[in-house]
């Protein structure tokens, strides 16, 4: 990924969460308010995440990054998945996407390596403060659920937040025509 394309991805993401986050109350408030929650969203999400670690890492693991033991580091990855709808379906839609999350990040963070401080430094900032929140909701989900409840008890909060958002993806998506 090359850093014009990691810059155009994430300001399009930012702008489309920022969107769904922005939408009055309707069908999208109420997919977002049950996301913690969602058998649905967490077996696409963790299935996604799975099938991406598989792909982007294991699969090319070398000889000196444990390579010969591709087979059995894929068929643990695949257990801990399954597994985890059985053992832990509590707000795993939020450990799903908090795995995209931190995948997406490694994947700009290594198109970005050895940039110039200006132009990438923005961008930087943002995919930081999404791993912080990655990690910090991974950790404990509960929390995202409670910080929806939260955005959702004023009228006001759910659209300052998305429009937030949405400023942040345009401003990169902007910045990104300066590389």
């Amino acid at each position: 990924m090359t850093t014009f394309a990691a810059s155009i991805a994430t300001g399009i993401l930012l702008i489309l969460f920022g969107v769904l986050i922005y939408a009055p109350k309707s069908n999208l408030r109420s997919y977002v308010l049950e996301f913690p929650r969602s058998n649905h969203c967490s077996l696409w999400l963790v299935t996604l995440a799975t099938v991406w670690f598989l792909w982007r890492h294991i699969a090319n693991l070398g000889e000196a990054d444990f390579g010969s033991y591709k087979l059995l580091i894929g068929g643990i990855t695949v257990v801990v998945a399954v597994l985890s709808f059985k053992y832990t379906p509590d707000f795993l839609a939020v450990r799903g996407l908090a795995m995209l999350v931190l995948l997406f990040s490694r994947e700009v963070l290594d198109a970005l390596f050895l940039q110039e401080a200006f132009t990438r430094l923005f961008l930087v900032t943002i995919i930081y403060l999404l791993i912080v929140l990655a990690l910090y909701f991974g950790a404990w989900p509960y929390r995202m659920r409670d910080c929806i409840t939260w955005l959702n008890e004023k009228s006001g909060r759910f659209e300052a937040l998305g429009v937030f958002i949405v400023f942040c993806g345009i401003l990169i998506s902007i910045l990104s025509l300066t590389y």
